[in-house]
């Protein structure tokens, strides 16, 4: 059901409000975004995000919760950051060539439940304000079907530690342990140990398990 619900909002999103990349996320209880279902945005740039500069996103779901809009532009959160802190995610996103991020964040019961992260290159230049006032009718309608939708946590996921997630998300998209090692400066050992870790903690015996666990 999740794969489904984040195909249709990603389409609907983009058909409204044309975007060169996006992604649709689940926000756990630690209002963190988890469980990413990408749309033309490629596993290294999504690894380095998750591994390296996640803690400088002015769009995280808690910092948008805190300007209190359901769309939120990347401008109306590089405002509310430190100069120094806006400049390091900027040089991120210009690394990959995206000038401009809308997030949407939809609540189920008052508490934020999921997202959609819509990213434009040069290409399409910068999000405007009428088609930031588009967005907002979607909006509604994913809440709605996130409001009907049935509730299948995924067993233990509460539990695992930021990156736990992190590794979580790579193995997700078919990263072998080196690419995960290098996408998060680590060591293979590390990784191995962070594995086993993970295994213990949602009881899988393998890989395959372990994502079919927390994603399907």
């Amino acid at each position: 059901m999740h794969a489904d619900l984040g195909r249709y909002c990603l389409q609907a999103f983009s058909q409204q409000v044309p975007a060169s990349l996006a992604a649709f996320y689940r926000i756990d209880a630690r209002q963190q975004a988890c469980d990413f279902l990408l749309q033309d945005l490629q596993a290294p740039m999504h690894a380095r995000y998750l591994a390296h500069y996640r803690r400088f996103d002015p769009l995280q779901p808690q910092r948008c919760l805190a300007i209190g809009k359901p769309v939120v532009s990347l401008r109306q959160g590089l405002a509310g950051l430190p100069v120094d802190q806006g400049e390091t995610y900027r040089h991120f996103l210009a690394q990959h060539q995206v000038v401009d991020v809308v997030e949407i964040i939809a609540q189920v019961d008052g508490r934020p439940s999921a997202g959609v992260s819509l990213l434009r290159c040069a290409g399409l230049g910068e999000f405007r304000g009428e088609e930031l006032e588009r967005l907002l009718p979607l909006h509604g309608l994913m809440q709605l079907a996130l409001a009907t939708e049935p509730r299948t946590p995924a067993p233990g996921n509460a539990e695992l530690t930021p990156r736990e997630r992190q590794i979580a998300e790579l193995l997700r998209q078919g990263q072998s342990n080196k690419l995960i090692a290098r996408a998060l400066g680590v060591g293979l050992p590390t990784v191995k140990t962070h594995l086993v870790n993970l295994f213990r903690k949602l009881g899988v015996a393998n890989r395959t398990e372990l994502v079919a666990c927390l994603f399907l």
